[in-house]
């Protein structure tokens, strides 16, 4: 019987890049009052009659673009990583995946893990950076399958690693690794972007435009600010000028103001600035995925390409890289 058990958490994915499946995924997850933070019937006037309907075909589109023979790309590597994290834990932990929006749920990783009999749960929420409307809402969904399922073993909660030097190392080492010999004119760190009003539910966040940057922003806990700190910390690894890179925000969902500089626009300004070759790291990621693969590696590349520049390399994310697996099993057992 192992001793500990562990819920690997991530967003979800469809189960298919069909158009039926990819609505089902977007009506789960934008239905969330933490993604579409409105009263109830304007979110579900808003996600079924105008925002699913508009947005599943063109989705559907885009993951079949980027869709691996064994599935979804966030699905294979996250369940690899799992596998790989078991082996290096061994037989004293039980791991399971748990997607916040799809299968395999949190709910049902919770009942295996409690029909297994595991003296302790440990939460793991897959984002280096907090966001209520990632790791926030796993860990409201927690609470809810919890309390249930009426849990009474002890759970501790995995905290955030936006500059842990376990994910920054592995991330400067990896970009290093896929650069070789390269020529890079730049170094863009795109994050996913969040609505600056889930930001400023913190108070005295976006009161200035560099108030992200300042020594204890991130205590509060500011996801913009935590981000700033990830891509400094993984720049200073790179040894990168100040010049070198730049922080930007992608994958806008709706019309109010999200988080900027958007990372459309610093694509366009770079290419216009003369910077042919450039390189993105996209740190709000473990896995890769639609925002990274498609988002990114295609759009992005098109977006370069159409303002002037010539070649955008995309970093890989950590996905299963032994490195990054050995030295995560060594920060679950310290923690």
């Amino acid at each position: 019987m192992a001793k500990t058990g562990i819920i690997l958490c991530n967003i979800g994915t469809p189960r298919s890049y069909q158009v039926k499946d990819v609505k089902e995924y977007l009506l789960t997850f934008l239905m969330d009052k933490d993604i579409i933070s409105v009263p109830f019937l304007i979110r579900w006037l808003l996600v079924h009659g105008i925002i699913v309907p508009r947005r599943a075909p063109f989705s559907a589109g885009n993951y079949k673009k980027i869709w691996m023979i064994e599935g979804s790309p966030l699905w294979v590597y996250s369940r690899n990583f799992a596998n790989k994290l078991q082996t290096e834990l061994g037989s004293n932990y039980s791991i399971k995946l748990g997607m916040r929006y799809s299968e395999p749920s949190i709910e049902n990783a919770l009942k295996e893990l409690e029909s297994e009999q595991v003296e302790s749960i440990l939460l793991i929420p897959m984002f280096p950076q907090y966001a209520e409307a990632t790791t926030g809402s796993i860990l409201k969904e927690f609470n809810r399958a919890a309390k249930k399922l009426e849990t009474q073993t002890p759970v501790k909660i995995f905290p955030t690693f936006f500059s842990n030097d376990y994910y920054t190392e592995t991330t400067a080492t990896i970009t290093k690794e896929t650069l070789a010999d390269q020529s890079v004119d730049h170094y863009l760190f795109s994050f996913h972007g969040l609505p600056e009003s889930h930001v400023r539910r913190n108070a005295n966040c976006l009161v200035s435009p560099d108030c992200c940057l300042a020594v204890n922003a991130c205590e509060k806990p500011c996801y913009k600010a935590q981000c700033h700190s990830s891509a400094a910390k993984i720049a200073k690894q790179l040894n990168l000028s100040q010049d070198q890179w730049s922080v930007s925000f992608q994958s806008r969902l709706g019309r109010g103001e999200w988080l900027k500089p958007s990372t459309d626009s610093i694509l366009e300004s770079l290419a216009k600035s003369g910077k042919k070759n450039i390189a993105v790291l996209c740190p709000s990621f473990v896995a890769d995925c639609i925002e990274t693969l498609e988002e990114i590696a295609i759009g992005g590349q098109e977006t370069f390409s159409h303002a002037g520049g010539e070649t955008l390399r995309m970093i890989p994310c950590l996905n299963e890289d032994p490195r990054w697996v050995k030295n995560f099993a060594v920060a679950v057992q310290n923690f």
